[in-house]
């Protein structure tokens, strides 16, 4: 009880200072439902909660990770795309996916959503940075929005991508 009344009292302090401030507009529910959808999947993915991330995608998508990788753009499951993701992160000892602010356009039951990423991961000491432009492309799915095609244009790379390799061979042994 007395964190709760601490609590109330920092809020009654500090809501002055807020108010004074101009807010940002508060959007719409479905922006809002779309940039929680594609906020979630870095982070379900840095959090190995992978069956969360997964339930971000329509049963069919698009990965395009061509600016990372090279070759072309697949479609796949979600399921193998999680197989993917379990396949290098867990080898890395940390990761964080930290992106920008999330850019929702919605067109009916069609929309599509960008945000900046910088991809931190992680062996030791050792770093891996890509960094770039995250899109998606999200449709009204059964009344909810899903992930049909995700894109990752790479901007910058900083620290060692030999660390990728790394991690896909610690994945694969379990760590």
């Amino acid at each position: 009880m007395t964190r709760f009344l601490a609590t109330t009292a920092l809020i009654a302090t500090t809501l002055p200072a807020f108010a004074t401030q101009p807010l940002p507009p508060a959007g719409a529910p479905d922006t809002a439902q779309i940039t929680t959808l594609v906020s979630s999947i870095p982070l379900a993915v840095d959090r190995a909660a992978y069956d969360l991330a997964e339930a971000a995608f329509a049963p069919e998508i698009i990965i395009d990770y061509t600016s990372l990788w090279g070759g072309e753009p697949t479609t796949m499951t979600p399921a193998e795309l999680m197989t993917g993701w379990r396949g290098i992160v867990p080898g890395f000892d940390a990761t964080w996916h930290e992106l920008g602010p999330v850019s929702v356009t919605i067109d009916g039951d069609l929309a599509t959503a960008t945000a900046s990423v910088d991809g931190r991961h992680w062996i030791g000491d050792d770093i891996w940075r890509p960094i770039g432009t995250y899109h998606w492309d999200v449709a009204q799915l059964d009344g909810e929005w899903r992930v049909t095609r995700m894109v990752f244009d790479m901007t910058a790379e900083i620290g060692d991508r030999a660390l990728a390799a790394q991690a896909m061979e610690r994945a694969a042994a379990g760590n």
